[in-house]
């Protein structure tokens, strides 16, 4: 179990790295899905992958290789 604890505080220190960088906090995610459960699996990737494209383009696509908006 520590390890599973590990990895939320982790994501959730991420997600908030990304919101102050600018990106959707929304585009990590992690979930638990034991390796005998592969249509679970597929299913919520699935589905991460339609948020992800109603999201659009990541955010830094936009930006310039300075690092700037364009």
């Amino acid at each position: 179990m520590y390890g599973n604890y590990s990895t939320k505080k982790r994501v959730q220190f991420l997600r908030q790295l990304l919101s102050f960088s600018g990106i959707e906090e929304e585009r990590l995610r992690s979930r638990w899905v034991s390796s005998a459960e592969a249509p679970e699996f597929a299913a919520e990737i699935k589905e991460f992958i339609e948020e992800l494209r109603a999201m659009g383009p990541s955010p830094l696509k936009a930006r310039g290789k300075t690092g700037k908006a364009a």
